[in-house]
């Protein structure tokens, strides 16, 4: 059996996941043609790229804002790929970096590791190899999105028990301590303007799911959401 959900909301999710899938792009290329060749490849509408051709005009443009994945020569003038992903990461510890070179070696590959790097590349490289790899980053990074989000609503949680233990409501324990588990793994929280309805959305979602497995009863079920609708 299916539910009603304001179209409003869904609209209000559509905009949450894409936030979340959207990628800042950094690319490091001293050779301007594979530079550009590398947009063309990973263009997408979810990435916005942009691309410098020395490491440190790499690393001031990482000093103004961040980046959700470093792609970077290893030999560049004026500053070296190696120090590029060493300031990257530490101005942002989770951004995700690939080094690719012409210049491989095991110790340059291991110190790159060290260095946090998530992929290292030898020119000639196959493009999809290349594509593969980005692919794979990007993936990466919205998984750790999630997670701390998921860290967030944990926050929340506590919070919400506090207040409940505090300030009991009619409804009977079994409905309340239901409901805290649905929203307990409710899978985005965002700091926007559009968190309520995007975290009622999906919430509701998940009753409906908890519904179906047969944890709650269908009137635990239309209770909680109208208690979720109402909190729009």
């Amino acid at each position: 059996m299916g539910f009603d959900i304001p179209q409003d909301l869904r609209k209000m999710k559509m905009v949450a996941d894409e936030r979340l899938k959207h990628m800042e792009i950094l690319i490091a290329e001293d050779e301007k043609n594979i530079g550009d060749l590398l947009v063309e490849l990973l263009a997408d509408e979810q990435r916005s790229i942009t691309v410098v051709h020395n490491g440190l005009e790499a690393i001031q443009l990482l000093e103004q804002r961040p980046f959700d994945l470093l792609i970077t020569d290893l030999m560049m003038p004026e500053v070296d790929g190696m120090e590029v992903l060493h300031q990257a990461k530490a101005l942002y510890p989770d951004i995700q970096a690939i080094i690719i070179t012409g210049y491989a070696s095991l110790e340059t590959a291991i110190q790159a590791v060290k260095e946090g790097a998530y992929d290292y590349l030898r020119k000639p490289f196959r493009l999809e190899e290349l594509k593969i790899s980005v692919d794979n980053a990007c993936e990466r990074i919205a998984l750790i999105r999630e997670n701390n989000l998921l860290l967030e609503n944990l926050k929340r949680l506590h919070t919400d028990q506090v207040e409940m233990e505090s300030e009991p409501e009619e409804e009977s324990p079994g409905a309340a301590s239901t409901f805290m588990g649905a929203d307990m793994f409710s899978p985005l929280m965002l700091d926007s303007g559009a968190n309520s309805g995007t975290r009622t959305l999906d919430e509701l979602e998940r009753l409906g799911k908890l519904r179906q497995q047969g944890v709650i009863t269908e009137e635990e079920f239309r209770r909680l959401k109208e208690k979720l609708l109402n909190r729009l």
